[in-house]
C-alpha cells in the first residue's frame, strides 16, 4: 500500500469532513486532485479495502440497549449457530473464536423491541443451540479506535463514558453466566450498562437523517446529494442535522469502515486479562497506548469466567499478536489471560438504526 493510499485511508477513517463536496475539500488539505480522490475510493472499494462509509452513531444515546455476548455452543452446531446469530438485526459483530466460548458477538435492540435484550438473548441461545452464554456489558472503555491502513497507527486512549461507567466497579454483580435451562436477567447486570439512556424525542426530520446517514456514501463530487434525496430533503438540511448528531453525541463521526484483512491486519485476537479491581484502571491505560490495540474494555467476570479487561489486537500474522500480548503483560504485570483468536467471521457491519428489521426478526422467532 504506498502512501497516498495510507494518507487517504487515515483520513477516511478519522476526518471525513460533513460538507457539500467532502472529497475535494480532502484533495485541498493534502494538495490532491480531486478526480483521483474519487477514483482512488471507488478502486479501494472495489478491492475490497473500505467495507463503507457512512455515519457511526451512539446506539445507546439514542435509545438502545446493548452489549457482548459469547456462547457455548457444540462444534458440530457452530457455523449454523454462527449463521443464526448473524442474522439478528441488531447483530454487527458476529464471529466464532478459539476457547470455551466460542461464539462471540455484540447485540443492540431498539426501544421499541418486544423481546428487549435479555429475551433477545435468550431466544438467540435456543435458536443456536448454546448450552452456556454470557453477557459481557461495558464497564469501562479505555480505548476505541479502529483505524487501519496506516504504517504507524496512532490514537488516543478514550476517557470514560459518563452512563456507563459506575461509580465502583464494586458496585457491578458480576456478568450472569448460563446454562440452557437458566433464564438470564440482563437487568441485574448493572444500574447503567446495557440498559440505555432515555431515548431522545426525535422528530421526523431527524429520523430520516440518521437513516441517510448510515446508507454507504457514493464516491462522486456531490456524494451527500442522493442520500439527502433519499431522506427527502436537501443536502444542507441533512449536513445541518449531521452537525446536530454530533454535537450532542448521537453521531460519533463519519468515516469508512476497512475490511481489516484487506487493509493489512491478517490476524487478530480478542485477549481478555483478569485484573483486580484496584488495578484495572491502570492497566487499561496502560493497554491502551499499545498501537496495535484497537478496543480496550472493563467488562464483568463470570461464575466459570475470571477475565474482565477485553483488548483487540491485531497483526499482519499470529507471531505479531502474539509479541503484543507479551508486550502487555510486560506492561500491566498481568498474566492470567485467555486468547480468543478469530476462527470465522461470521458478520461485521455497522447497527442500522431506526429500520423495519428488528421488529420482522421478532415476529418471525417468537417463542
Amino acid at each position: 500500500m504506498n502512501v497516498f493510499d495510507q494518507k487517504l485511508l487515515a483520513d477516511l477513517q478519522s476526518g471525513f469532513p460533513l460538507v457539500r463536496e467532502p472529497f475535494a475539500e480532502m484533495a485541498r488539505r493534502c494538495g490532491w486532485d480531486e478526480s483521483a480522490v474519487i477514483a482512488r475510493v471507488e478502486a479501494l472499494r472495489r478491492e475490497g479495502v473500505i467495507r463503507e462509509i457512512s455515519g457511526i452513531f451512539d446506539a445507546q444515546t439514542l435509545g438502545y440497549r446493548q452489549t457482548l455476548a459469547a456462547f457455548s455452543v457444540p462444534e458440530n452446531c457452530l457455523d449454523d449457530a454462527g449463521r443464526i446469530v448473524a442474522g439478528h438485526p441488531g447483530v454487527t459483530h458476529c464471529y466464532s473464536r478459539s476457547g470455551q466460548y466460542n461464539l462471540w458477538f455484540t447485540l443492540a435492540v431498539s426501544p421499541q423491541s418486544t423481546l428487549g435484550l435479555d429475551g433477545t438473548i435468550r431466544r438467540l441461545a435456543e435458536l443456536s443451540k448454546a448450552t452456556k452464554s454470557m453477557i459481557l456489558p461495558t464497564l469501562r472503555r479505555y480505548k476505541l479506535q479502529v483505524r487501519f491502513g496506516e504504517d504507524v497507527a496512532q490514537a488516543t486512549p478514550c476517557c470514560s463514558v459518563a452512563g456507563i461507567l459506575p461509580a465502583r466497579v464494586a458496585d457491578v454483580p458480576s456478568a450472569k453466566t448460563c446454562d440452557k435451562n437458566d433464564t438470564c436477567n440482563v437487568e441485574s447486570l448493572s444500574p447503567n450498562s446495557p440498559a440505555a439512556s432515555a431515548a431522545p424525542m426525535l422528530s421526523d426530520s431527524q429520523l430520516r437523517a440518521i437513516r441517510a446517514l448510515q446508507a454507504d456514501l457514493p464516491a462522486q463530487a456531490d456524494p451527500f446529494a442522493p442520500l439527502a434525496a433519499a431522506g427527502g430533503m436537501t443536502v444542507d438540511e441533512l449536513l445541518a442535522h449531521a452537525a446536530e448528531f454530533q454535537a450532542a453525541g448521537m453521531m460519533r463521526r463519519y468515516a469508512a469502515v476497512l475490511h481489516h484483512r484487506s487493509a493489512g491486519a491478517t490476524t487478530n485476537v480478542l485477549a481478555a486479562w483478569a485484573v483486580a479491581e484496584s488495578a484495572a484502571d491502570a492497566a487499561g491505560a496502560a493497554a491502551s497506548g499499545v498501537a496495535e490495540v484497537s478496543h480496550c474494555y472493563l467488562r464483568p467476570v463470570g461464575d466459570d469466567w475470571p477475565f474482565n479487561l477485553y483488548t483487540m489486537i491485531h497483526g499482519h500474522r499470529r507471531e505479531d499478536c502474539q509479541t503484543v500480548i507479551q508486550k502487555i503483560q510486560t506492561l500491566t504485570g498481568l498474566s492470567n489471560h485467555a486468547e480468543l483468536w478469530t476462527l470465522t467471521e461470521y458478520k461485521k457491519r455497522r447497527m442500522i438504526l431506526f429500520g423495519n428489521d428488528e421488529a420482522k426478526w421478532e415476529r418471525t422467532n417468537q417463542p
